[in-house]
């Protein structure tokens, strides 16, 4: 998947211009680093060895984090229908969410991804319909992706009773 995912960024990605979307790869990472530590022992989700090739999650997210979430960006980013409808713009997005859901399920089939204390693959779904708007939402008024963030995280941290404080 993520070999796949630097040739589609490879021939579709604004590499060009990468520094343009620096700051919001940069947000991806750091939320994902977030969900990390606030999780070390207590994870929502997995990526076991084996089956992936990578020795463990650790080394396994690092190099879904520099690597994938970049190449994603250079093409989520670049592509969006800036100037075109709401419909258009709603329609890019869905289909964002289908091309991540089904790669997640192409993981969850393959037991590449294990899901643990009641994340599921129906709240991956829901997570990508926040994520995918967040990430462009950040890309416009970061400012604002921060502040919308707090409260989404801290939703997470309480439904699923990780404890952050223990």
């Amino acid at each position: 998947m993520v070999v796949f995912s630097v040739f589609v960024a490879w021939k579709w990605g604004d590499w060009r211009n990468w520094q343009k979307y620096l700051p919001t790869i940069q947000y991806f990472i750091g939320c994902d680093m977030m969900y990390n530590l606030f999780t070390k022992n207590y994870s929502l989700w997995e990526y076991p060895h084996p089956p992936n090739i990578l020795p463990n999650h650790l080394i396994i997210n690092l190099f879904i984090m520099f690597v994938l979430y970049p190449s994603v960006m250079l093409v989520y980013l670049y592509h969006y229908p800036e100037r075109k409808s709401v419909i258009k713009r709603i329609l890019y997005m869905l289909m964002w969410i289908g091309i991540w859901s089904v790669c997640e399920l192409g993981m969850i089939t393959f037991k590449n991804c294990v899901y643990h204390h009641g994340w599921t693959y129906a709240w991956s779904i829901g997570f990508l319909c926040v994520m995918n708007p967040m990430l462009r939402l950040h890309h416009n008024r970061p400012l604002l992706a921060y502040i919308l963030s707090v409260p989404i995280i801290m939703f997470l941290l309480i439904w699923f009773h990780v404890p952050v404080f223990k």
